[in-house]
Order: C-alpha cells, then sequence, then structure tokens
C-alpha cells in the first residue's frame, strides 16, 4: 500500500479518535509519531514515542490498523513500559496486551481486533500486574512439562480466541511484542513532565466517561491518584502515632474533679520510638526493591533523635543471624546494611510466632513490615502494624489488619 494510503488512513483515524474517544486522541495528536522499521510489531512504544512499521501492516487491513492504533495509544496511556521495571519482557507484553484487549471489547468505534490478538475474557477486572503473574506461573509450568517433552513445539502460533473469549491465550506469537524495554532515565525531568501531562489529561478525559470506560477504571484509578512521599508519609504517621496525646484512665481529667466527675484524661505516648521491622529479602522482592526496603529504615533513624529499632529480615523463617538491632546511642552504620537477599519463600507467620517467643514486645510497640505482600496472614498480631506493600495487587488483603501504604519504585 502506498504511503499516501496510508497518511490518509491515520488522517482518518484521527478524526475518528477526536469524535468518538477524545482522550485517544490527545494521545495521537501529542505523542511523536516515526515512522520505521520495528523489530517486532507493526506498532510499538517504548511509552513516550509511538514508531510504526508500514511495512508490517501491509497484512491488516483499515479496521485491524485502526484498532492496533488504539490498542498502542493505550499501552502508552496505561504507562506500561514504564511498568515494566525487572518483569520478563516476553510475559509483560502478553499480560498488557491481554488487559488492553479485554478493555477494548468494550469500545465501539475502534476497528475490529485482528486475529492474531490474543483474548481472555476470564482475566477482566485485573490490573496489568495481576495479570502477569497468573501467566508467568503458567510459563513455569509449562517449562516443567517441556522438560518432560522435549518434541514439544515451543513455536507454535496461538490460536483464534473463540467468540465467547474462552480461549487460553498463552501461546504468544513474539511477533507481537509492541513494548520496547525502558527506565524512566532514559526520558529527562522537562520530557518525563511533559509526557506525564498529556497521560494526566487523556486519563482525566477518560475518567469523566466512566460508563463508556468501565473496564479502564482500574489502571485509570492507579495512575492518577496523587502520588505521596514515602518517607514523608511515614515519618507524619510515627509522629503522630507516638507523641499524639492519647485517652488514658491513669489520670484523670483535672477539669472535672471539682464537680464530683473522674472522666478520663490524657497523656502521651512513649518520647522514645520503638519499631520492629520485618523486612522481606524473599525470592519475590526484586533487587531494586530490597534496596529501597534498606533506605526506608535508614530514613527512619535520620528522622527522629531518639529510637530504637530491631530488624528481622525473613523469608520462609526469620533470619536470626542477620537480626539487627541499634537505637540513638549505638546507631546505624553502613555495615548494618550488609543483609543479604535470599531466593526462598516467604512465611510472614514465622515473623509473628517470633515476636511472640523471643521479644518483649507490648502492644504499644509498632511493627513495620516492608514487602511486596506475596504472602498469607495466619497468625493474630501482637502490636500495632504498618505494612509498606511495594505491589499494589497485595494491598487490600492486609487494610483489615492495619494501616497500608503502597510505595513505588
Amino acid at each position: 500500500m502506498p504511503n499516501s494510503t496510508y497518511e490518509n488512513i491515520f488522517a482518518k483515524l484521527r478524526i475518528n479518535f477526536l469524535f468518538n474517544h477524545p482522550f485517544l486522541s490527545v494521545l495521537a495528536l501529542s505523542i511523536p509519531t516515526i515512522f520505521t522499521k520495528n523489530k517486532k510489531s507493526p506498532f510499538s512504544t517504548d511509552g513516550a514515542t509511538l514508531s510504526i512499521d508500514l511495512e508490517k501492516l501491509e497484512k491488516y487491513n483499515e479496521a485491524n490498523i485502526t484498532y492496533l492504533y488504539a490498542h498502542t495509544l493505550l499501552h502508552i496511556v496505561l504507562k506500561h513500559p514504564f511498568r515494566q521495571k525487572t518483569r520478563d519482557a516476553y510475559i509483560w507484553n502478553m499480560a498488557c496486551d491481554l488487559v488492553i484487549n479485554n478493555i477494548l471489547a468494550s469500545f465501539t468505534n475502534v476497528g475490529v481486533i485482528p486475529d492474531d490478538e490474543i483474548v481472555d475474557f476470564e482475566l477482566k477486572e485485573k490490573c496489568v500486574e495481576e495479570v502477569y503473574e497468573i501467566l508467568y506461573k503458567k510459563e513455569e509450568e509449562k517449562k516443567n512439562e517441556n522438560s518432560q517433552n522435549e518434541n514439544e513445539d515451543n513455536e507454535e502460533i496461538k490460536t483464534t480466541p473463540n467468540q465467547n473469549g474462552k480461549q487460553k491465550a498463552y501461546i504468544y506469537d513474539s511477533s507481537k511484542l509492541d513494548l520496547e524495554e525502558v527506565t524512566d532515565e532514559k526520558t529527562s525531568k522537562g520530557d518525563q513532565e511533559k509526557l506525564d501531562g498529556i497521560i494526566i489529561q487523556a486519563l482525566s478525559i477518560a475518567n469523566k466517561n466512566t460508563t463508556l470506560y468501565s473496564g479502564l477504571q482500574i489502571e485509570i484509578n492507579t495512575l492518577i491518584k496523587p502520588k505521596i512521599d514515602l518517607q514523608e508519609s511515614l515519618k507524619e504517621y510515627l509522629i503522630s502515632s507516638s507523641f499524639e496525646k492519647k485517652t488514658s484512665y491513669k489520670r484523670a481529667d483535672k477539669r472535672f474533679i471539682h464537680s464530683g466527675l473522674y472522666l478520663p484524661g490524657s497523656e502521651k505516648n512513649n518520647e522514645n520510638i520503638e519499631i520492629y521491622v520485618a523486612i522481606d529479602s524473599s525470592s519475590s522482592v526484586s533487587v531494586d526493591e530490597y534496596k529501597k526496603f534498606l533506605g526506608i529504615i535508614k530514613e527512619i533513624c535520620e528522622s527522629f533523635y531518639e529510637y530504637k529499632m530491631v530488624i528481622l529480615p525473613f523469608d520462609l523463617k526469620v533470619k536470626v543471624d542477620f537480626i539487627k538491632e541499634f537505637d540513638s546511642f549505638n546507631s546505624i552504620n553502613k555495615d548494618d546494611f550488609l543483609i543479604p537477599k535470599s531466593d526462598g519463600g516467604t512465611d510472614f507467620d514465622e515473623v509473628i510466632r517470633y515476636l511472640k517467643k523471643s521479644t518483649d514486645s507490648r502492644s504499644e510497640n509498632l511493627l513495620l513490615v516492608l514487602s511486596d505482600g506475596e504472602f498469607e496472614l495466619n497468625e493474630s498480631l501482637v502490636c500495632e502494624t504498618v505494612f509498606i506493600i511495594s505491589d499494589k495487587k497485595n494491598l487490600q488483603k492486609f487494610q483489615h489488619y492495619g494501616r497500608v501504604i503502597e510505595f513505588i519504585l
């Protein structure tokens, strides 16, 4: 197809988005578009630019091209390239494609889904990170099966899903890889702020049309919420929980004694911050997350004049040999951060059992849990607990146990 024809097609597509999907129009008109040779897919993005390979588009009709254009713009607005981090590129691309194709299934006027796209409606209402975990486990199971059957063909192209979207699309065509691996450092601060401005504008437009874009709500709510500085939020919490006055029957309120009424007065919590820090060193925690955990501990120590802290590294057990205890008179040093990360699983109940048996922890102490949340909680907590979770899909299951804070690397 001649380039002039493609120019007409893309001009029509942008007009279509302007009238039918304004939030996609914002991206189509604002994100730099490059016509070049892509390694894999006809459309490709690094989160900041959109690359189109016209030669690879030749097997698709105009309705398919409309769909693929909208598909790639959704990758950008949902920041999929930047959210990949250290995850496997093949599985992450597959997870993102499944999420977007489920979202687009509820759209109108976005063309026709090509036969080589993957769909699985059983994964609807799940964020990309959740879908990735499901697919990752499937890939592990497939590897185990392949090790038993060396003749199995791993390069089989995925089949077309049936009309109900029940086809399990876990055999993924590598030619569909349309996300480039990137980091935030690859864009300057000014370019990143400009890109974020475009994305926020697009998301805000989509968020006003909740009936049309209900499938986007999980991702929208995550991306447009304000980012809160973890250290400041944690410091504020520690100050308020440790130093604010609390009601107590130990001391009567002097204002009412003369009337013969003995009402509860108030007293301050302990002036000295006493914290147990359970740091998850299991295999599900990435090296970057683990470094961030250690940085949080250092930040707490530098924020208070008086403190007592016990660090409890754990995976399937509390790593007793690496427990660190220090206070404001015996301050932490760089050697205290030489706590190795392990490749084991996660059992947080072991931390609770350790606290019950091996320490003099009291209900007024604070337990700070630094983890990705890849564990279940069966033991009853021994003191006030704050969960600082790095993976948003695991936030809800801890909210009824204590305060939960999400941090973004």
